[in-house]
Formats: structure tokens, C-alpha cells, sequence
């Protein structure tokens, strides 16, 4: 099917349910313009939704916004957003919070995770589930990367059990999704505006007991990531003690008290 296609049958494509995908993106000059492309064509194959993507461009200082305002002109899925500040999670909170989709996601613009996993958690949010997010770790996940983001990866996610005592697996998997009335429900209690926002996206999603579903996915590590480990590691830490000991949930139990 072709974007023209697509356009004839806009009409009817609104009476079914609707679904964001964000792409967060910060100087990616190098990747948007093929990433969207791949991902558009395979959207058009699956039109059993009404798809929208945007492009959330968090203060690029490359070409980035050149190329995103061009692909926003050219197809009629796209939009692109410009946020003046720094920050994935700053991206996800502006687009999510703006939209009247019934279901949001969002993947990193290396389209690491699988497309087909995008379509199976839109599945199980339409069946009932709030939220829904990839496992790198699962059984039946097919993952390449290397042994120290591996060795990383797992060790976080057994430190967010100890420290928090939560139930999800992969706090960081670059793909979420989940129903767009629960998730503007919980923005509001999500401090962070970095990578940290996806630990506290899933912690008060737990805690406010909704019910999450974590599937296998197919994932390639991105060589060329622009996550700085060391930096991330403390500002986790950082998170998660506040988490622990100062989330919005124990203080407003607090007040109460």
C-alpha cells in the first residue's frame, strides 16, 4: 500500500482505533529520514489502526529539524514536534500529553526493537492491558549486543528490584506502549525528563496498579547509541534513591497522615 492509497481511505481509517509512535530524537540527522521511511511503510501494512507518528525533537543542533519539518510536509503521518530543551523523557511526556490517540508508544529512532512487537502490544492494550513494554531479557527474546551493555543491563535491573521491590524485568527497553488515558494519568507524577523516565514511568504504573504486560522482542544494539553509561548509572541511582524514600505516592500517604 502506498502513502497515497493510505490517503484515499483516510475517511475510514477514523473510525478505528487510533495509535501514536514516538520517536524521540536528538541529532539524528543520519538515521530519521530512513528510519521513518521504514517505519511508515511497514505502518501502512497494518492499517487495522489509525497511525500516527512524531517526531519529538528534543533541541537537535544538527539538521535534524530540517529534516523532520520536511518529512512532516511530505507525509501525512508525520509531525514533527520541537521541544527547546534537552531530554528523551522531556520528548515522551510533551507528545504523550498532547494526544487524543487511545494508545501511545514510542521507540528509539534506531528502531532497535522489532516493528512486530509494536504490533502485538497495541493488540493487548486494545484487550484489556494498560501498559504494555518490550523484555530484552525474556526467554523468548532474540537479542544482539554486547556482553558489558548485557552485563549493565541486567545488573540495573536487579538493583531496581532491591532498592524498590517492583515486579517488571527491563526498565529500559526502548519501546513502550500503553493506553493513552492511563499514561496521562501517571505523567504527572514522573519527576525525570531523561533516561531515568522510563524506570519511573513503569515504578508508578506498578504502583498505582495497572496492570503491565512485558513481551519478548527481537533487538539489535544500536553501536552508535548516545546513552553515556557512567552518567546514566549515577543519575539512576540518584532516581531510584529518590524513589525509594521521596516518590509522590509517600508524600501525598504523608500529607494524608
Amino acid at each position: 500500500m502506498t502513502i497515497k492509497d493510505s490517503e484515499a481511505n483516510r475517511d475510514i481509517k477514523k473510525t478505528r482505533p487510533s495509535a501514536l509512535v514516538v520517536l524521540p530524537v536528538y541529532n539524528e540527522e543520519k538515521v530519521l529520514r530512513q528510519s521513518v521511511q521504514i517505519l511508515t511503510d511497514f505502518l501502512l501494512n497494518h492499517d487495522k489502526y489509525e497511525w500516527k507518528i512524531v517526531i519529538a525533537d528534543n533541541n537537535s543542533q544538527d539538521s535534524t529539524g530540517i529534516i523532520g519539518r520536511a518529512l512532516e510536509s511530505e507525509n501525512f503521518l508525520v509531525q514533527y514536534v520541537h521541544i527547546p530543551r534537552k531530554g528523551r523523557g522531556i520528548a515522551l511526556r510533551t507528545a504523550w500529553a498532547q494526544t487524543d490517540s487511545d494508545f501511545v508508544s514510542y521507540m528509539d529512532i534506531d528502531l532497535s526493537t522489532g516493528l512486530d512487537a509494536l504490533i502485538r502490544a497495541i493488540d493487548l492494550l486494545r484487550e484489556g492491558a494498560d501498559i504494555v513494554v518490550g523484555n530484552r531479557l525474556a526467554k523468548d527474546s532474540n537479542t544482539t549486543r554486547c556482553f558489558k551493555r548485557e552485563f549493565i543491563s541486567r545488573s540495573y535491573n536487579i538493583v531496581i528490584k532491591l532498592i524498590l521491590g517492583t515486579r517488571f524485568k527491563d526498565a529500559h527497553c526502548g519501546f513502550k506502549t500503553g493506553r493513552r488515558d492511563v499514561v496521562q494519568k501517571i505523567l504527572p507524577y514522573i519527576e525525570d525528563n531523561e533516561w531515568f523516565f522510563d524506570t519511573e514511568f513503569l515504578f508508578y504504573g506498578e504502583k498505582l496498579e495497572y496492570k503491565i504486560m512485558e513481551i519478548p522482542v527481537t533487538w539489535i544494539e544500536d553501536t552508535d547509541t548516545k546513552a553515556k553509561i557512567f552518567k546514566d548509572a549515577r543519575d539512576d541511582l540518584r532516581g531510584l534513591y529518590r524513589l525509594r524514600f521521596h516518590n509522590k505516592l509517600n508524600i501525598s500517604e504523608e500529607k494524608r497522615n
